[in-house]
């Protein structure tokens, strides 16, 4: 089999088409890299030298080329809090938080414009209805937030005296009620709630006031009427868990009081609840290391047996 050379001009084409590939790459690799995108930073400058104008512009052209890039979101939100227009900067920040959900910068501004936005609704509310339900209710949920129990229990009472169906100050009343352990008046505003709308609150609330009553038998099923409605809700568990431990039906108490733990690894009253079934089913050695545990957790232990 004989081979055939390539011709002189066949060569001359090779060696040229090699050279040709080899200047291309080298220019490839000498060929500077493309210039950082700095319009964030500016418009970041600009927001702080007080050039609002400018800093929207420069956020506005770095958001289109980077619409997932949570800080510039959070920027122009800053830029309309400066605007005082709340509704935009919310939009930016729901905008940041979808694409960062733990931003913390977005979580801040978000917490301060809904701040804003909420005074700003109260202080309408108090001009056009000032003796209205609504109003005595967001009075007596700001009162709550201060710790000022007997003076939002008195709001609550306000607002259901001039809407007694409204939802959210009967449950609010009948946990105030609760709390200082006035269970008699709270299970029928509980009830009362209930009928309106069966809610998580309604039941959960309901079922610890008849466990503090001693009507564990009734507790239960109100408490299993609240997991129902949240399944996730470990104070719930944990409440069926004691009223079953009570009603001497340990087992099922067990069962219930871990999965609580299994749903909040460090809840501490729910290793005390279970350091107590323990004790009562007579596994001693399980209660003490489920009150030891429950003690390292914060868990209610001034009156742990030892």
């Amino acid at each position: 089999m004989s081979i055939v050379a390539p011709s002189r001009l066949a060569l001359v084409s090779l060696l040229a088409g090699l050279l040709a590939a080899t200047n291309s790459i080298g220019a490839a690799q000498t060929r500077p890299a493309a210039a950082p995108d700095t319009r964030l930073t500016q418009a970041t400058r600009a927001l702080s030298a007080g050039d609002l104008d400018r800093a929207i512009q420069l956020g506005t052209a770095y958001l289109k080329q980077h619409p997932s890039d949570a800080r510039a979101h959070v920027l122009l939100a800053r830029v309309e809090i400066a605007r005082g227009n709340d509704e935009a900067a919310y939009d930016a920040l729901q905008a940041a938080l979808k694409a960062d959900p733990r931003n913390v910068d977005a979580l801040y501004y978000l917490g301060m414009v809904t701040g804003t936005m909420a005074q700003r609704q109260f202080h309408d509310l108090e001009t056009k209805a000032p003796d209205s339900a609504l109003l005595h209710q967001l009075a007596a949920e700001s009162l709550v937030a201060q710790d000022k129990r007997a003076a939002a229990e008195k709001e609550y009472e306000a607002a259901l005296a001039r809407r007694p169906d409204l939802l959210e100050s009967l449950l609010g009343l009948a946990t105030l009620q609760r709390i200082r352990l006035a269970c008699e008046t709270a299970i029928p505003l509980y009830e009362k709630a209930e009928a309106i709308r069966p809610t998580f609150d309604g039941a959960y609330g309901r079922a610890m006031c008849q466990s503090l009553l001693q009507d564990d038998e009734t507790a239960v099923k109100s408490f299993e009427q609240a997991i129902e409605r949240d399944p996730r809700a470990a104070v719930a568990w944990v409440g069926l868990g004691s009223s079953l431990n009570k009603l001497r039906r340990s087992k099922e108490a067990i069962s219930k009081l871990q999965h609580a733990i299994e749903l909040e690894p460090t809840m501490g009253e729910a290793y005390y609840a279970l350091g107590l079934t323990y004790q009562t089913a007579g596994q001693t050695d399980l209660a003490q290391d489920a009150f030891k545990k429950a003690e390292q957790n914060g868990g209610a232990m001034e009156s742990a047996p030892r």
